[in-house]
């Protein structure tokens, strides 16, 4: 997926989250003293507000539960310090994506260089992936079921639950997508979403680890990187992933 559409993707993020199911596992646990609400409406329009803070820091899980027993796990840092974005998946190959009001860069800290990168650049097979939840909030269906759940406690933290149903009419076949979305009482912001496919896919995204303090220096390219030009930096990548 392109950096650009990634950075596009809410880190609304829900971008949130995945929780897996082993060691990668979250518990949720419901809160007894708040009885369950069960209004549904239906409607194009959530009925609730999300916003992502002017700052913070966090891990985004994404786990997929394919139909044939298949899990796939990944894991991204992630930072946001007003208009200056970080992501840093965590793969064998690591690679950081910066967006300052300078531009859009690319670091890749092994070679210690760094490249910028234009939207025509971004468009290859370089950025991180785009998985956000935020998608799910702005979609176009002619008809979305919200219901809500009640609130329950996620990570430690106090949520409202809500379960979402899509009805896509955009193929032959009239898909639904059912999906469950906890939103973080005091960030107001999705924290954690799991959805179902027609296909049997389930995919958990969550964010662990939130915390409203980053780090200065994840917004700035460290001294002594090089900076080379974004194509060089292509060839690198991809030599790197043929001899590992």
């Amino acid at each position: 997926m392109s950096y650009v559409r990634a950075h596009r993707s809410a880190l609304l993020t829900l971008a949130l989250c995945a929780l897996a199911i082993t060691s990668c596992r979250t518990t949720t646990e419901p809160t007894p003293a708040d009885p369950a609400k069960t209004d549904t409406i239906v409607s194009t329009i959530p009925p609730f507000k999300t916003k992502e803070p002017e700052r913070y820091s966090a891990t985004r899980t994404i786990t997929v539960f394919a139909a044939n027993g298949d899990t796939t796990i990944t894991k991204t840092l992630l930072a946001k310090d007003g208009s200056r974005r970080r992501e840093e998946p965590q793969t064998a190959l690591p690679v950081v994506y910066l967006d300052l009001p300078e531009g859009r860069f690319v670091l890749y800290p092994e070679a210690k260089v760094y490249a910028a990168a234009t939207v025509e650049d971004s468009s290859g097979d370089e950025g991180p992936e785009e998985n956000s939840a935020d998608s799910l909030l702005h979609a176009d269906p002619i008809s979305t079921t919200y219901q809500s759940l009640g609130m329950e406690t996620v990570a430690g933290r106090s949520t409202s639950k809500y379960r979402i149903v899509v009805n896509n009419p955009a193929r032959e076949n009239v898909t639904q997508n059912e999906s469950l979305m906890w939103i973080d009482d005091s960030l107001s912001m999705p924290i954690k979403s799991e959805t179902k496919s027609p296909d049997g896919t389930r995919t958990v995204i969550e964010l662990s680890g939130v915390a409203l303090d980053p780090d200065k220096q994840l917004f700035q390219i460290p001294e002594g990187y090089e900076k080379i030009v974004f194509r060089t930096l292509q060839k690198q990548l991809r030599a790197r992933r043929l001899n590992p």
